[in-house]
């Protein structure tokens, strides 16, 4: 694992945390500190999204300016 990989991964578990509330799109960016809310998004939301640890409130309209991402709750 490099720095890099493990930073990645504090940042992934910290959204996770953060979106147990729905969260919008730039809360989200704001939260990681990152300027650009493209690469965020592709770098850390859609992978998330992808892989169902993160959900869309309104997946019909995933560019609603009212979308809002959250954490899906799994069963332990």
């Amino acid at each position: 694992d490099s720095p890099r990989s493990r930073e990645k991964s504090r940042d992934i578990e910290a959204i996770l945390e953060f979106c147990s509330t729905p969260r919008t799109r730039k809360e989200i960016i704001e939260f990681l500190g990152f300027k650009s809310m493209n690469y965020a998004f592709t770098r850390y939301i859609q992978p998330l999204l992808d892989q169902n640890k993160l959900q869309m409130s309104i997946p019909e309209k995933p560019k609603s300016k009212h979308q809002r991402y959250y954490t899906l709750k799994t069963k332990s």
